[in-house]
C-alpha cells in the first residue's frame, strides 16, 4: 500500500481484542452503547435537580450507613481525591456532614441532612419519571424484565466489589 492510500475501516469491523462476546453479538453491543445513552440522560436528569449523577451516587452510598472512604469511593466509582472533593461540595451545598468516628480518631463518616435527603428523594424522583416517560406505555411488560436485568448485575456488580476488598 502507498503512502498515500486510505485506508477504510468499516463500522463493523474491529480487532479481535474489540470482538462483541460470542453470545450476544451486535445486540450485546447495542445494550453496550443503549447503557452509554442512559448514563447521559441519569447525568441530565439528576443535573435538573441541582445534583451531578457523582453526587446522587455519593448521597445514595452515604444514605446506607457507616462506611469507610474508600468503601464509598469504590461505591460511588471515584478515586479517593474525587470523593473528597465530591464530600467537599456536597458539604459545602449543606447536603451531608461529616461525623467523627467514635471508634476512630481520624475517621469520619458521613451524615446526610434533611436536605441532602430530600436532594436523593427529589433525583430520585426525577430518575424513575424520565425513565418512565422514556418506555411510555410499556411499564406492563418492560418494567419487570428491566428490574431482572438490573437487579442481576446490581447483584454481580455487588459480588466484585467484595471480592475486590
Amino acid at each position: 500500500m502507498s503512502a498515500n492510500a486510505t485506508t477504510v475501516i468499516s463500522s463493523h469491523s474491529h480487532p479481535p481484542s474489540f470482538a462483541a462476546p460470542q453470545s450476544g453479538g451486535g445486540d450485546f453491543r447495542e445494550g453496550i452503547r443503549l447503557l452509554a445513552r442512559l448514563a447521559r440522560v441519569a447525568e441530565q436528569t439528576c443535573q435538573s435537580t441541582g445534583i451531578s449523577l457523582p453526587q446522587y451516587r455519593l448521597l445514595v452510598s452515604a444514605a446506607e450507613g457507616p462506611q469507610r472512604a474508600s468503601e464509598l469511593a469504590a461505591a460511588v466509582g471515584v478515586s479517593r481525591p474525587t470523593l473528597t472533593s465530591l464530600v467537599d461540595g456536597l458539604e459545602q451545598a449543606g447536603l451531608v456532614r461529616r461525623v467523627p468516628v467514635a471508634s476512630d480518631r481520624r475517621g469520619i463518616q458521613l451524615e446526610l441532612t434533611q436536605a441532602g435527603r430530600e436532594a436523593t428523594f427529589r433525583a430520585e424522583n426525577a430518575l424513575s419519571n424520565r425513565l418512565l416517560n422514556l418506555i411510555n406505555g410499556e411499564t406492563q411488560s418492560v418494567v419487570p424484565l428491566v428490574h431482572g436485568v438490573v437487579t442481576g448485575i446490581g447483584a454481580a456488580l455487588d459480588r466484585e466489589g467484595r471480592e475486590a476488598r
